[in-house]
């Protein structure tokens, strides 16, 4: 009986022995050739083995967490360079804004001093000049806003208070018109629409 048992524990032991050998150092070594071939060209494999739902938990999350932080930080430096050229785009519209307000005003200004002085005999000429400059300075600012992007102009006319923005409209061509009204908020858009149409 004794031998028996001998036997069957040496039959035990020579196949853990076999299986130790044929196996599992194999195995590791296969594991080891694997991970510095995927380390030398730039695979890391705890990543990817990470991204698979079972094998993912058995990874300490330190490692996905420092990548993490660092794709963060990225997205937000990112984002907030994104947000500093929006926030240029804007100061620009606003400063460019404020230039055509000031235009617009001196030549409405003009525009009415111009309406309400009488032309004198001896004063047709400089009148006649005085008008055609101011005509031409309006001329451009209507070009202007016929080269404009539609969003730019409906955003600057819907800013602008209303009688001016209504001499403006009036003199643009009709599809510049209508794409910058189409860009307007609606309310404005209508609004316009209406006192256009009263003229």
């Amino acid at each position: 009986m004794r031998e028996e048992n001998k036997t069957m524990e040496e039959n035990k032991s020579g196949i853990l022995k076999k299986l130790f050998y044929f196996v599992i150092i194999p195995f590791l070594l296969i594991l080891t050739i694997v991970l510095i071939i995927s380390t030398v060209s730039g695979l890391n494999i705890f990543q990817e083995a990470a991204k698979i739902p079972v094998i993912g938990s058995l990874f300490s999350s330190k490692d996905m967490a420092t990548t993490s932080i660092e794709e963060y930080d990225q997205q937000i430096n990112k984002l907030q360079a994104q947000l500093k050229n929006q926030e240029k785009k804007v100061e620009d519209l606003q400063s460019e804004l404020e230039k055509k307000d000031q235009e617009i005003a001196t030549l409405q200004e003009e525009k009415e001093n111009f309406e309400n002085t009488q032309v004198e005999p001896g004063n047709e000429n400089v009148n006649a000049n005085d008008q055609n400059e101011t005509d031409t300075q309006w001329n451009e600012v209507i070009k202007t806003y016929e080269k404009m992007k539609p969003q730019s102009a409906a955003n600057i006319l819907a800013q602008m208070d209303e009688t001016t923005a209504l001499n403006i409209m009036t003199d643009l061509k009709e599809d510049t018109l209508a794409r910058i009204l189409e860009k307007m908020p609606v309310e404005k858009a209508a609004n316009f629409t209406a006192k256009l149409a009263n003229q």
